[in-house]
């Protein structure tokens, strides 16, 4: 079985938001602040955790699992594929701990293309019924590069799951092709963000309300591109008030370091049933150039922290924290990778625990596939007035996951994360392009003594 990396308009980033603390940001309007780069947070090397694969996908029962996974409260989880299924165009799975220390998958939906869309470059969302939500990023309506995408519901029953396609969309000015993990809000409003269509065609997030005779979709933003920005690619942040937040990879502020724009972080600040949009910051290169990968709020405090893929002094990528003050913000940058030192690239969300402590993925980095590095996780902590980064795994063998692309890690009780991997695994008949020509259908795995 073959895997090519997917791409439609542009290069797909990803996606989700589950691990992300809520957030309150001040009720004015923030006008965009730019601090002068920071110094790079202290780095330490730190045990290496202890890693379990919980599942090795195959490709029947799925392939690239891109976004992570969610938990079901009953030790299980659900999750999605790009690729793999009955049909190849990816599927929504659960895997239930059996007792004994292992686990057993079940593919619930693969999904079947055509009307009903293919290939969830996100994970899946899930409802205070249990219902779970996947937005395949191609398929559906024609009129858009190989198909608008669509959304789709599975509901639970006595008897299992069943699929419904609850929108497709249309090419602009509707949002088309979506890109991330749909997030849910406490009413049951859907929201997700697309990578092209809206008004301007520079991408739009929408929201699927729900009513009695079904879905329906509104856009409630439309990147307008140049300083506003343009391309999303990964999904939304919702906090407890309902306010949301998001990223374009591309636009905002140019310059010699990046000419099409450096990359903005938006806010869809909501007031009743309506939203004002603002941009509440946008990357100058060195602190900070394409954010592809959807930021972690924090309640406590109102900061709001993410990475960029590329910017920083040797612009191999930054960790950075958004601090609110008087209306606006400003950027202190946690960490940039230092010159010289072999690192993965931050392409993935950020899990901010009760302790305050962030955890993150890498892609590539950490060693093995082929000296590339199949990735790694990253710790941050409060270290006195600044921060610490350290690394506390590296996948070093391919056989137990390889490329943590666009995982987003939760965390149990007890303290184990759980993610996935793109690629790797036992199952070697996967191929995705992967570090180091790294074969694998991807895993999920659990991280313990971090």
């Amino acid at each position: 079985m073959f895997r090519s990396r997917l791409v439609l308009i542009s290069t797909i980033g990803s996606l989700l938001v589950l691990g992300a603390c809520d957030a309150h940001t001040p009720s004015s309007l923030p006008a965009t602040a730019i601090s002068e780069p920071q110094t790079a947070g202290a780095q330490s090397d730190t045990p290496p955790a202890t890693e379990t694969v919980l599942h090795s996908f195959g490709g029947p029962d799925g392939a690239g699992p891109p976004a992570g996974v969610i938990a079901d409260g009953k030790g299980g989880f659900f999750g999605a594929t790009i690729f793999g299924g009955t049909r190849g165009n990816g599927t929504v799975f659960q895997i239930k701990p059996k007792g004994d220390g292992t686990y057993t998958e079940t593919v619930l939906y693969s999904i079947t293309g055509g009307s009903d869309g293919y290939r969830p470059v996100g994970g899946v969302a899930m409802d205070a019924h249990g219902a779970l939500y996947v937005s395949p990023l191609g398929g559906g309506n024609a009129g858009c590069f190989a198909g608008c995408g669509t959304v789709e519901k599975l509901t639970p029953g006595p008897k299992g799951y069943t699929e419904t396609t609850i929108y497709r969309f249309n090419p602009s000015p509707d949002a088309n092709q979506p890109v991330g993990t749909p997030v849910v809000d406490s009413s049951g409003a859907i929201y997700g963000v697309a990578q092209s269509g809206g008004l301007t065609g520079n991408g739009a997030v929408f929201e699927l309300a729900p009513s009695k005779s079904g879905y329906t979709e509104s856009v409630i933003y439309s990147l307008p591109g140049g300083a506003g920005g343009y391309a999303p690619q990964s999904g939304l942040s919702i906090d407890a008030h309902g306010n949301i937040y998001g990223e374009a990879t591309s636009g905002g502020l140019q310059n010699r370091r990046c000419s099409g724009g450096c990359g903005v972080i938006f806010e869809l600040e909501r007031s009743g049933s309506t939203f004002t949009p603002l941009t509440i910051y946008r990357f100058d290169g060195a602190d900070g150039d394409y954010p592809d990968a959807p930021v972690t709020p924090d309640s406590a405090t109102g900061v709001i922290y993410g990475t960029t893929q590329y910017g920083g002094v040797w612009v191999d990528g930054v960790v950075f924290a958004l601090v609110p003050s008087h209306g606006t913000y400003s950027e202190t940058v946690i960490h940039a990778v230092p010159k010289g030192v072999q690192s993965g690239v931050f392409m993935s969300p950020m899990l901010l625990t009760k302790s305050g402590t962030l955890y993150g993925t890498t892609f590539l980095g950490g060693g093995g596939c082929s000296g590339i590095g199949c990735g790694e996780i990253f710790r941050v902590t409060k270290s006195g007035t600044g921060y610490t980064y350290g690394i506390v795994y590296r996948f070093a063998n391919p056989l137990n996951g390889a490329d943590t692309e666009n995982t987003t890690l939760i965390q149990d009780a007890q303290g184990a994360i759980y993610g996935t991997t793109r690629s790797g695994g036992t199952q070697t008949g996967c191929y995705d392009g992967g570090p180091g020509g790294a074969l694998g259908c991807g895993v999920v795995f659990k991280l313990t003594n971090i």
